[in-house]
């Protein structure tokens, strides 16, 4: 028996709107905005090759910055956000990098001459997959609880600024 061409055509237009629908939201869900939970981190791993997880700092303000080698506003980005990290000692300050040759990212956090701030490795990029940001650099405030409380997308000079006022008012409530 032969079927009809246009219930075939309708078949598959209607399978085709379902899985773009169902692609997009899952796009739209991975893109952590602020007051979404932080997901935790996959595989980050420290100097040393220890695991770094997001819930091992539970309790306290994290500025987690995900960045690379080859991306030249992040080599800017760092040196602020140390030196902020110095002010701010009670806030954990963790830069992920995201360089699928980790002695490149090695290298990158060594030039940038972090004092204050964490470290972490992940060349296969999982945890930057499950926040998609949107820009190199991003940084995300994540509150005590694991919540998001603020987003900066890329960087400029001057951005400490505007961070620091974000973070003594979440450190105020």
């Amino acid at each position: 028996m032969r079927r009809k061409p246009r219930r075939n055509l309708l078949f598959a237009s209607a399978a085709l709107a379902a899985l773009l629908t169902l692609g997009s939201a899952g796009l739209a869900a991975a893109d952590v905005n602020v007051g979404d939970r932080a997901p935790e981190l996959v595989q980050a791993k420290d100097g040393r090759g220890k695991r770094v997880k997001l819930k091992g700092y539970q309790g306290k303000l994290v500025v987690l910055t995900f960045g690379a080698s080859w991306c030249k506003p992040c080599k800017k980005e760092l040196p602020a956000w140390d030196k902020l990290a110095r002010k701010y000692k009670g806030v954990v300050f963790l830069a992920v990098n995201i360089d699928k040759d980790p002695a490149k990212g090695k290298g990158f956090i060594k030039e940038a001459k972090l004092g204050a701030m964490q470290a972490a490795y992940e060349p296969d990029g999982a945890t930057v997959e499950s926040y998609e940001p949107p820009t190199m650099p991003t940084t995300y405030v994540i509150d005590g609880r694991g919540v998001v409380r603020y987003r900066h997308e890329g960087y400029r000079a001057g951005d400490e600024k505007e961070l620091g006022t974000r973070l003594d008012a979440l450190l105020a409530k």
